[in-house]
């Protein structure tokens, strides 16, 4: 966290798989590196929107420690899924 990037990861809960949500006050894309729970998974991006950019953001794998990269969209936010 810092004061244009916010990423929170949400661990899910019974058949919910959890989420990563990252919020970009920067404009332009943003993203930074976090540790997850989930180790070697790929994410699909779910949900996104940005001021004044279309751009989709692109699925991320987290490495085998848990690391992944995430980023949202000038002045926007992406939700991020994993597909476990």
């Amino acid at each position: 966290v810092d004061e244009d990037l916010y990423i929170m990861q949400r661990g899910g809960w019974g058949d919910q798989r959890g989420l990563i949500f990252v919020l970009n006050n920067r404009g332009e894309w943003n993203g930074g590196w976090v540790g997850t729970q989930w180790k070697g998974t790929r994410f699909i991006p779910a949900a996104w929107r940005g001021r004044d950019d279309a751009g989709i953001p692109a699925e991320k794998t987290t490495r085998g420690d848990g690391w992944g990269e995430f980023w949202a969209p000038p002045r926007g936010y992406a939700v991020y899924i994993p597909q476990v």
